[in-house]
Formats: structure tokens, sequence, C-alpha cells
């Protein structure tokens, strides 16, 4: 699982039609994650500062990525992130993406790895996983090369043969 501080990636500046000037900046960048989702193959959570009242965003979450904002006034996306890490039973399967070297130096310290901005994007430009679709494609009727003509006379001479040994029976 991937806790994505989320301010800290936009105002990284590596994605350069994402920036904290714009008011949509945490739409467009859930946007941006959830069509790289299926890339990574893992569920992303990303934390935001100062919402109001805080809390999971059910408007902005889904499509592999879960959206929360830090309650406004009491703590702050790290703080959230930080608690997250704390209270998860195996931190070892988090990886925090930040910028932020003093939150990842907390984290890699209550046992989840930290990651920086540099370092995780290059995972969501990985050829996208299809977890139902089979590596070899299932050959079809159409990837069949056409019969020949002698393909075909074979085909009715074996027709006229089986006709007949087994001449058809007449119907009362």
């Amino acid at each position: 699982m991937f806790l994505i501080d989320g301010h800290n990636l936009i105002g990284s500046g590596a994605l350069a039609d994402i920036n904290l000037a714009q008011p949509d900046d945490e739409a467009r960048l859930v946007a941006y994650l959830r069509s790289r989702q299926p890339a990574l193959g893992k569920p992303m959570t990303v934390v935001f500062d100062g919402g109001i009242p805080g809390g999971a965003s059910i408007e902005l979450s889904g499509g592999g990525v879960h959206v929360v904002f830090s309650p406004q006034g009491r703590g702050d996306a790290d703080s959230v992130i930080l608690s997250r890490v704390r209270q998860n039973k195996r931190p070892q399967t988090i990886t925090v993406v930040s910028n932020d070297g003093g939150l990842l130096h907390e984290v890699e310290g209550a046992g989840a790895r930290g990651l920086r901005v540099a370092g995780f994007l290059p995972l969501l430009d990985k050829p996208q996983r299809h977890p139902y679709r089979r590596s070899a494609p299932v050959p079809t009727d159409a990837d069949k090369p056409l019969p020949t003509t002698r393909d075909n006379e074979d085909l009715l001479r074996q027709f006229e043969e089986a006709a007949k040994r087994h001449p058809p029976r007449s119907r009362r």
C-alpha cells in the first residue's frame, strides 16, 4: 500500500500540469493517480492537509485511490500519515511517498518504507497490468489461416466417403 503526502507531491514540481496555485489541485492529482493506479497494482491513499472537517473524501476516492484530509486545526497530513503507519499491524507493507525528509525518517523508524517523489513517479509509468488477462492472447478463428481450395476439396471428399459408409436412414 502507498501512503502519499498529497500536497507535498503537488508542491514538488514533478508534475508539470498540477501545481498548488490551482483551485482544483487535489482533484487533478487524484485523477492523475487513478489513471496510473493499474500500473502500480497496489492501492494508494493520498493524504491532504486541512480539510473541513477532515477524514475520508467519498467524492474524490475511487479507482484504487483513497483520499483523506487531515482535520483542519488538529494536525496536518504528516501526522495523519505517521499515525496510520504506527497503528498498522504490518507497517512494512506501507510505502510513504513524500519529499519531506523528517516525515520519511519518522515513518522508516516506525517500520514503513520511505520513498521520495523522484522514485515514485517512474513506478506509475510502467506498462499497465491486467490481472485477468492471460500473458499470451488466446487464438481466435480470426487468427487461423483461411482454408485453401485443397483443404476444401479434402473435406468434401471426407464427407462423401463418410456418407457412402453410413447412408442416411429414411425417416417415417
